[in-house]
């Protein structure tokens, strides 16, 4: 009989500490609880912390959200034997950072310090963004953040978003942002067009010269092209278009009767009218596309006078060569003549009696007509 009293005991005693522990381990009030940014998760354990106490829990969890775990603590606090999970606001208090949004082989917060974060956010690279959270290691780990938008500006180490006209590409890459030069300093292999207009997120250097280094090729985004203007009212960063004489040319370029800049990557001779779009710089005109419209051989023969660059054709009457290599040649057609200066590196030779045809513009010598030459290729005698 005692010992059927005793089984009776134990049995609800059994009964009582297991209800104690179903209450205990749901929501009553002896509960111990936590809350927690979460820094870490796998596939059956998460850790969370809040700035000063870690405590693990087996469950897996996302990063960077805010848990309160029930439970009981064990092992010093370090660990919970959970009951009920669930996501709150922090109760306690979170660092605020201000910064640029970068993602380049992990990501981080530019201030300009580079603070690596415990996890990558869902905002545009090279953002300004104000974040608060908490330090855990080396890392910060972001709980709410807030976009401000990008900056245009250039400060050094700093992301920054220009848009502007690629003006040079090749060894050297600089845009036209409407009133700056800028150098990009793109990655290894990849070229831009010149005339394109670009749009650049990357990180500001003050060197020498305004510029940026672009990390990744899809940092750089072409938006279109230059503006298109007449070529006499272009500006820098612009495309110019117009119809033009080719009035002397040289290893650097062409020169133009419709502008003060030598045209680059195009070739005609001295005479040719062109139809001209190019790139305007500061100190040149790039052809984007250049064709001939009438070759010289077209123009009319101004040896009786004329203004410009002008063709004249005739027969040589008589050749003059001075000491110092300088030569004139009276050309003649009909009543009307011309002195030819034929300077000694031109490496021109006439004879009497001779056909030429020369391109070059009208000036004077000892007051007398004369037509100024200024490459050998312009003087083409015989039949041409």
């Amino acid at each position: 009989m005692v010992t059927m009293r005793r089984l009776q005991v134990v049995l609800l005693v059994t009964v009582v500490v297991s209800f104690t522990g179903l209450y205990w381990l749901s929501s009553g009030p002896q509960q111990d609880s936590f809350t927690g940014v979460c820094v870490y998760s796998s596939s059956g354990f998460s850790l969370l912390s809040n700035g000063s106490v870690d405590v693990g829990v087996p469950r897996k969890l996302e990063l960077g959200g805010v848990y309160r775990v029930y439970g009981r603590f064990y092992r010093n606090r370090e660990r919970m034997e959970v009951g009920r999970i669930e996501r709150t606001s922090p109760n306690f208090p979170l660092e605020e950072l201000r910064g640029y949004y970068w993602s380049s082989r992990g990501c981080y917060l530019l201030t300009p310090e580079r603070i690596r974060l415990g996890y990558c956010l869902k905002v545009p690279k090279g953002s300004r963004v104000l974040l608060s959270g908490i330090f855990h290691g080396s890392k910060f780990y972001p709980v709410h953040y807030t976009l401000e938008g990008f900056s245009s500006e250039l400060k050094d180490g700093l992301p920054v978003v220009v848009e502007g006209v690629v003006l040079y590409s090749g060894d050297r890459t600089v845009i036209w942002n409407g009133s700056t030069e800028i150098v990009l300093y793109l990655p290894y292999g990849m070229h831009m067009k010149p005339g394109e207009r670009v749009r650049v997120i990357g990180i500001a250097r003050r060197y020498s010269r305004p510029s940026i280094l672009v990390d990744s090729e899809r940092d750089v985004v072409v938006i279109g092209e230059a503006k298109v203007r007449p070529l006499s009212s272009a500006g820098i960063g612009e495309i110019g278009t117009g119809n033009c004489t080719v009035i002397s040319k040289s290893r650097s370029g062409l020169r133009l009767d419709c502008s003060g800049k030598l045209l680059r990557g195009a070739d005609a001779r001295v005479g040719d009218v062109l139809w001209v779009k190019a790139l305007v710089r500061r100190g040149s005109l790039l052809c984007i596309s250049c064709r001939v419209l009438r070759p010289r051989e077209e123009l009319p023969n101004s040896i009786c006078g004329g203004r410009g660059l002008v063709r004249i054709h005739g027969r040589v009457e008589w050749v003059k060569i001075y000491k110092t290599g300088f030569g004139l040649a009276n050309v003649s057609d009909g009543s009307c003549w011309v002195l030819l200066k034929l300077r000694k590196s031109l490496n021109v030779s006439l004879t009497v009696n001779e056909s030429v045809t020369a391109y070059g513009e009208f000036t004077s010598y000892r007051g007398l007509p004369a037509l100024e030459i200024r490459s050998g290729e312009d003087v083409c005698c015989g039949k041409c």
